[in-house]
């Protein structure tokens, strides 16, 4: 094994060291730098990680030298350290510094452990990042104390016009670890460096606002800060956490780990996981970063029972309000009740809603918003190497080309976004078919802005390899087939695929386009709908999820349940139907984000949810549940893998767990075997069902988008929370995309230089 030395220390090292300074992290030696990041290529901006090279000239950047098998290394030399500290207060010179070069500092720790608010930062105590501070680490190691320069501050005024995060720029260090990221990691470059010498800031394009600049609002620039000069609005004054734990967020389909930070037995803050956790890797969206505590912690949260009486919905005990619950489901006919579940439950959570319904009320009408498209992905990959497509998104990295279809990837899952530019930003070919904002176009090698009526043909004639694709010029249909004729590709299908023709004959030709090795990532857009499937919540579904009519399947449940209704059912545009028609007497909700047209002529409504709706209105029982962080469960993302959520906080009030309401009232009702005590005996019961799903089309597909007061087919929800509502930085960001996705001019970039570059002739001549 190759072996260098630094400092005088013995030093091995494995062929996959890029750098000096990897092979010093590995061994334990501290060489200091601050441009430097685990995800980023060597950068070499900050000059603080210089070394010397026995034999070499000069000093270079250990981040950028290769290691060598003899290489003897220097890092901490008299003349480096001089060097080093000279460069360092060179980088001080144009920040508040007053806590690095301040003889007060080490009591300040001891007895102004916060710090406080105030409109700008000048230094330790009024500094949102004074616990975690990158450059006061390097400074406390470089033994930098004092300035031999007059400091000569910016003066910058903070910058907060944008929503979610605020910009303090006096305390950036022109490290670029922002505007990389943006640029290298995310395919956004929302931000750049400006001006020149003394006057170089971040900042965007003609100073444009950040969402004008097209910025997603992901937070990956604020997350890779050291200094704290980007700090996200809702926490930065919150201190240290008490605690930090690490959970899955169930906004999306992803199944994104992130760190909630925990104060005063609340979620204060949220942030990526750790960088190696999959699938997000350190990364995350603007749902899951800046928009969760708000959510959480809203005031009007549902804290008790209530049951209606005399038209009063009056708070009651848990018992009485189960009570209730029982009496109304056992009283009914049960082919006039129904049950909608959420996509945003836990997969426990749905399955015992299921068994709850079909083993206890002996009700087959079963169901959850968004239940199309994961039936969808179900039945049309009913056989199980067909199934075993999707993969996770590592096997992007191994594909020759991506097909995009039935959404707008970057706009609804930005995690899913940074995985396929990381790929295409190496050369593999994207090619979008229809809806595509501003990234998804410019990431593109090719572009097919086709209705949904004509892209089946196009698509079923590419999958035979056909030239000859309607509505496309040749030379464009030519390369669509040169690029995907060979190797193995990715499917990247949204659930706007249901607004085809033929969805499923549609998905099956993009199966045999992607070839025997190809894979597929259904981009769920509302949670946890893999995990609902998979607890079967269809009318025409089982636990597995398998066919109501595999028989093998059939028994297994019957004996797993003790009996029960396991014939199909009404799903919800079914049950809307009968409701109008006054001949559905019970329906038990569990999700506020339904729409409540429709049902207004159901007698008896149960409202099951964390957040009040339209429903509240109309129900006669309503049970506060929890959100995904005050529970524990099982959450199935795109990638089909099966991810725990863990409850961080207690949920307000006596709200209780969706899945621990649901065996309560089994236990009352007194059949269906509802002896659980732990989640876990749950999740245990329904892995034990396993796939089996019969070959079919795909007939009922009403009811898979989510209707909403906007006219914008992403506006997030969560359970009867409708969160642009709440959120006004969230609004304003939402309401902005329409104008962004917009073509500004039908000019090509060759013209414009083109133009320019006449303008610019003429003044001269003038």
């Amino acid at each position: 094994m190759p072996t260098l030395f630094i400092d005088g220390k013995k030093v091995q090292f494995g062929e996959d060291a890029q750098s000096v300074l990897d092979v010093a992290r590995s061994a334990g030696i501290q060489i200091p730098t601050l441009c430097d990041h685990p995800e980023r290529e060597a950068y070499g901006g900050c000059r603080l990680c210089l070394i010397e090279i026995e034999g070499g000239r000069g000093f270079v950047a250990s981040c950028t030298t290769p290691p060598k098998d003899g290489m003897v290394v220097s890092s901490n030399s008299d003349e480096l350290t001089k060097i080093k500290r000279n460069i360092l207060q060179l980088i001080l010179r144009e920040h508040p510094s007053a806590c690095i070069v301040c003889f007060e500092w080490p009591g300040c720790l001891e007895y102004r452990t916060e710090s406080h608010r105030a409109g700008a930062v000048t230094g330790c105590n009024t500094c949102p990042n004074r616990e975690h501070c990158e450059l006061r680490e390097v400074a406390e190691f470089l033994d930098v104390k004092d300035l031999d320069y007059h400091p000569h501050y910016k003066r910058n005024p903070v910058e907060r016009d944008d929503p979610f995060f605020d910009r303090d720029y006096n305390l950036c260090i022109l490290c670029a670890r922002c505007v990389r990221v943006c640029d290298e990691v995310r395919g956004t470059s929302a931000i750049t460096f400006a001006q020149r010498g003394h006057e170089t800031r971040v900042d965007t394009a003609f100073g444009t606002s950040h969402i004008d600049s097209g910025c997603w609002f992901c937070g990956a620039c604020v997350d890779v800060c050291p200094t704290g000069a980007i700090t996200p609005r809702i926490s930065k004054w919150i201190g240290t956490p008490d605690e930090s734990v690490e959970t899955t967020c169930a906004l999306c389909g992803v199944g994104c780990q992130m760190q909630l930070d925990l104060k005063w037995e609340r979620v204060m803050g949220t942030g990526p996981g750790r960088i190696e956790s999959a699938p997000n890797y350190g990364h995350m969206c603007v749902l899951g970063r800046f928009c969760i505590p708000s959510m959480v912690n809203a005031p009007d949260r549902l804290k008790t029972p209530y049951v209606k009486q005399d038209g009063v919905d009056v708070p009651v005990s848990w018992d009485d309000a189960l009570t209730e619950v029982t009496r109304i489901l056992t009283e009914a006919e049960p082919e006039k009740v129904g049950f909608l579940g959420s996509p945003q439950m836990s997969s426990e959570s749905a399955y015992l809603f299921h068994k709850l319904a079909r083993a206890s009320v002996k009700s087959s009408n079963v169901d959850f918003q968004g239940s199309d498209f994961a039936a969808l992905i179900h039945k049309e990959l009913a056989r199980d190497q067909d199934f075993a497509r999707i993969e996770t998104l590592d096997s992007l990295e191994k594909v020759d080309w991506i097909i995009s279809v039935g959404g707008d990837f970057v706009k609804t899952h930005q995690v899913v976004a940074k995985a396929v530019y990381q790929v295409v930003k190496g050369g593999t070919p994207l090619i979008v078919f229809g809806e595509a904002g501003v990234n998804q176009q410019r990431w593109a090698s090719e572009y097919i802005p086709t209705s949904p009526k004509k892209l089946p043909s196009i698509l079923a004639k590419l999958s035979e390899h056909d030239g000859k694709l309607p509505g496309i010029s040749a030379a464009q249909a030519q390369r669509l087939v040169d690029i995907t004729k060979n190797g193995k590709g990715a499917i990247l299908v949204g659930p706007r695929i249901l607004e085809f023709q033929e969805p499923g004959h549609t998905l099956r030709a993009l199966v045999r386009l992607a070839g025997e090795e190809g894979v597929q990532f259904p981009l769920f857009p509302l949670g946890n709908e893999a995990g609902v499937i998979k607890a079967g919540l269809r009318p025409e579904m089982l636990p597995g999820p398998s066919s109501i009519t595999v028989k093998e399947s059939k028994s297994k449940v019957e004996k797993a349940w003790g009996g029960g209704n396991l014939s199909d059912g009404l799903n919800l545009v079914e049950m809307r139907e009968k409701a109008q028609k006054g001949e559905l007497d019970v329906l038990y909700v569990a999700d506020g984000s339904i729409p409540i047209a429709g049902f207004e002529k159901v007698p008896n409504i149960i409202y099951q949810s964390p957040f009040p709706s339209d429903w509240i209105d109309l129900a006669v029982v309503i049970l506060p549940s929890t959100t995904f962080v005050e529970e524990n469960g099982t959450f199935v993302n795109l990638e089909m893998k099966p991810l725990k959520m863990k409850a961080t906080v207690k949920p307000p009030g006596t709200a209780k767990e969706d899945w621990l309401i649901f065996t309560e009232i089994g236990k009352k009702i007194g059949t269906g075997k509802f002896e659980y005590k732990e989640v876990d005996e749950v999740w245990d019961e329904l892995a034990h069902f396993t796939r089996n799903i019969e070959t079919g089309g795909q007939s009922r597909r009403a009811s898979w988008k989510p209707e909403s007061k906007k006219k914008n087919d992403w506006y997030p929800m969560y359970r009867g929370a409708t969160l642009p509502e709440r959120i006004q930085d969230l609004a304003t960001f939402i309401e902005a995309l329409p104008d962004r996705d917009k073509p500004k001019s039908d000019e090509s970039l060759d013209e414009l230089v083109k133009r320019l570059e006449k303008a610019q002739a003429k003044e001269v001549s003038k």
